[in-house]
């Protein structure tokens, strides 16, 4: 390992610590960045999914799930599709599945708008066989496949299936391989496109090296810009089919697999091209310069491939990237060059050839046949698959270790650090007084004393007494007394006393002692602070912040755009419900109230008061209840609340406080919008005071209940009032 690798190596480290810090807690440009309509002429849905288990026989899949994210992403960034109009499921079983397409179609239906063209994008990595696809090993055949997107009233719909045998779906009732009529411009195109990963009789392949299948990866690199042949900042279906085919191809040529060939069936009518995505919007861009000539492979500051492409000279290249820092390698047939680059969001970033720096290759010698140059490095930019195993990594720091015996690269099982050990690969174990580092995937157990550090996916369990930090995922556990990170997608357990932060979907539980923050969360929170952008389970805290729960949010102060039970103090819900009651009822003459919360479900506080000669009465309530609206544009409703109150007693200056609880049903007529008549029923329980009888509560009939040493009195009760 050359010096200046060395101390890149240690730079990274360095950075991966302050990231702890300024990474989780800093502003989400992403998130600040104001989101852009889509073409005003047209409206994109997708459905993506990603499952990596395919039954009894069949090996989990590694990278379904990050394959699923980074398709979904770049739709988003660049496909003008909006997070509303995507529905994205990992893990997914058939009947969810088939529930995500027949919710489509729902949203769909409701979207029609005259003059706006409607498609429909469908991307599925998992396992599937010649007769169809099989999620969570649960057949879904391409027929019925089919058959469920044509019932969504869409102009283009678009299946792209990345697993083995798809290419049956091409072929299914006439598919042919031939020569692609893309038509699409504007506002002409009509019809459908298929686009499978292998042809039916191969399997799709995917790679530990590049962190992902074949076929997304470089499909996704393509839509990213790298297959804009006409350099016009937009790339369409046919150049990023065509793309995505040749460096799938060229790839898996020499692999165990053997060679992978994409396979389509696109059948559309109209002029023009279909553009999948418009790199002109992007607030984050590289330009490739004229000059810069060879393979390129650029790498996220979390060492994971985002992007691999022959680059030719002569050619000027834009790729749509996110905000941040990038390691990109430029490598000939006997020249290896590096650069590293800041991506902004308010300029484009350019990449020249004077930007890279010669890298220095390794002699090494055959036994009995002449030296030659190796690459310390495949053409991945990762570790060569032939460097040795070290099973035990012993380090004082990384330079100082029996890896770098080894070169500095390789496997390990048992990884061992006084201030530092990293490694390039850990199945196993890694334990460290300081920093634990990995630069691939770690499975297995990372245990540290300051901070572990993966820079691809983690699966097992991270242990730290600072932070934990994934930048390729986690699935397991990240246990932390500061800081647990993870930059993808995170299935299992978060907990720390400080801050827990998942940048992506997340399929498990936040606890913390302070913050939580999610992207997408099913699951729940459970914290001081929970922020989130949509929820499937559950936010419990004191204040919980999300746009969209299908779940409970539980906490003093709930805040969200949409959410199905809100129970707290304040909940304030933007697609919500406030309205103001007043009634008389048989207990007081005039009682006040509001009710706010979700659609269906409300907190209701109200106060009443009594007078009687020389005395007055209060009667002040909290409770929850449900709102079910039913008839012609829902103008009539049943609402159902359960509270609890103080029936407040002044006689004389002489205070007693009772308790009285309420089951309350009432139904509703809207006589004008936003204002109704309402009247029902209640079941009263009273408690007063052992002393006291005080059965001047109503005037309706009661029953002496026996609780205990006291006696309680309940009656049915009556009301009517206007509601606001």
């Amino acid at each position: 390992m050359t010096s200046r690798s060395t101390a890149r190596g240690w730079g990274r480290v360095a950075a991966g610590l302050a990231a702890l810090v300024l990474v989780a807690w800093g502003a989400d440009s992403r998130a600040a960045a104001p989101v852009e309509e889509p073409d005003a002429m047209l409206r994109r849905f997708a459905l993506i999914v990603g499952s990596s288990e395919g039954g009894p026989g069949r090996e989990r899949l590694r990278y379904a799930g990050s394959d699923a994210l980074a398709m979904s992403r770049v739709l988003e960034d660049l496909g003008g599709v909006l997070p509303t109009d995507r529905v994205l499921l990992l893990e997914a079983d058939r009947d969810a599945l088939l529930a995500a397409l027949e919710r489509l179609r729902s949203l769909v239906e409701a979207a029609s708008t005259p003059g706006v063209r409607r498609e429909l994008v469908v991307y599925y990595s998992g396992h599937s066989d010649a007769d169809g696809l099989l999620p969570r090993g649960e057949r879904v055949p391409y027929e019925d496949l089919r058959k469920l997107m044509g019932k969504v009233p869409v102009d283009v719909r678009i299946a792209i299936l990345d697993s083995c045998g798809s290419g049956a779906l091409t072929r299914f009732k006439g598919g042919l391989r031939r020569p692609a009529f893309l038509t699409d411009a504007s506002a002409q195109v009509r019809g459908h496109a298929y686009l499978a990963s292998s042809s039916a009789d191969e399997v799709a392949q995917e790679s530990d090296v590049i962190g992902a299948s074949f076929f997304t990866h470089f499909l996704v690199t393509g839509l990213r810009g790298a297959a804009d042949t006409t350099g016009d900042g937009r790339v369409t279906l046919h150049e990023a089919y065509q793309f995505a085919f040749h460096e799938t191809l060229a790839r898996t040529e020499r692999s165990q697999g053997g060679p992978q060939h994409a396979a389509y069936d696109i059948q559309l009518a109209g002029s023009g091209d279909l553009v999948m995505t418009d790199l002109r919007g992007s607030a984050a861009r590289v330009r490739v310069a004229e000059d810069v000539q060879g393979r390129l492979f650029v790498r996220d500051w979390g060492n994971q491939l985002v992007a691999e492409l022959q680059k030719p000279s002569g050619r000027r290249l834009s790729l749509g990237l996110d905000a941040g820092r990038y390691h990109v390698t430029l490598e000939r047939p006997t020249q290896r060059f590096e650069a590293e680059l800041v991506v902004g969001t308010k300029s484009d970033a350019e990449l020249r050839v004077g930007d890279f720096v010669p890298v220095t290759l390794t002699r090494t010698a055959s036994r009995g046949g002449p030296a030659k140059d190796v690459p310390l490095a495949n053409e991945s930019g990762t570790a060569r698959d032939d460097l040795p195993t070290v099973a035990v990594n012993l380090s004082l720091v990384p330079p100082v270790s029996t890896s770098a015996l080894w070169g500095g690269s390789g496997l390990n099982h048992v990884a061992l650090g006084g201030l530092a050990v990293r490694s390039y690969q850990l199945r196993g174990l890694g334990a460290a007084g300081g920093v634990g580092w990995v630069d691939g995937t770690m499975e297995g157990a990372q245990v540290a004393g300051i901070a572990n550090v993966t820079g691809g996916e983690a699966l097992g369990l991270q242990v730290a007494l600072g932070g934990n930090l994934a930048f390729g995922g986690a699935t397991g556990g990240q246990v932390a007394a500061v800081i647990n990170y993870s930059e993808r997608a995170f299935s299992g357990l978060q907990l720390s006393l400080v801050g827990n932060r998942a940048d992506h979907e997340m399929r498990g539980v936040q606890l913390v002692g302070a913050v939580n923050m999610v992207e997408d969360l099913m699951g729940a929170q459970v914290g001081i602070f929970n922020l989130a952008g949509s929820v499937s389970g559950a936010q419990v805290g004191l204040i919980n912040v999300a746009d969209n729960v299908r779940g409970l949010q539980l906490g003093i102060i709930n805040i969200a755009d949409d959410v199905s039970v809100p129970i707290g103090l304040l909940s304030l819900v933007r697609k919500g419900r406030i309205s103001f009651e007043v009634w008389t009822d048989d207990i007081s003459p005039l009682s006040v109230g509001v009710k706010y919360g979700s659609r269906t479900v409300h907190v209701v506080a109200s106060i009443g008061v009594k007078s009687k000669e020389e005395s007055w009465r209060t009667f002040k309530s909290l409770g929850v209840g449900v709102h079910l609206p039913f008839g012609a544009a829902d103008r009539y409703y049943v609402d159902v609340d359960l509270s609890t109150g103080s029936w407040q007693h002044q006689v004389f200056g002489k205070t007693s406080n009772n308790s009285l609880f309420q089951l309350r049903t009432s139904v509703g007529w809207e006589l004008k919008r936003r204002f109704a008549l309402f009247g029902g029923v209640s079941v009263n329980l009273y408690e007063p005071p052992p002393e006291e009888e005080d059965r001047e509560v109503t005037w309706l009939p009661q029953w002496k209940v026996e609780k205990g040493d006291r006696a309680a009195r309940v009656w049915p009760g009556l009301f009517l009032g206007v509601r606001i």
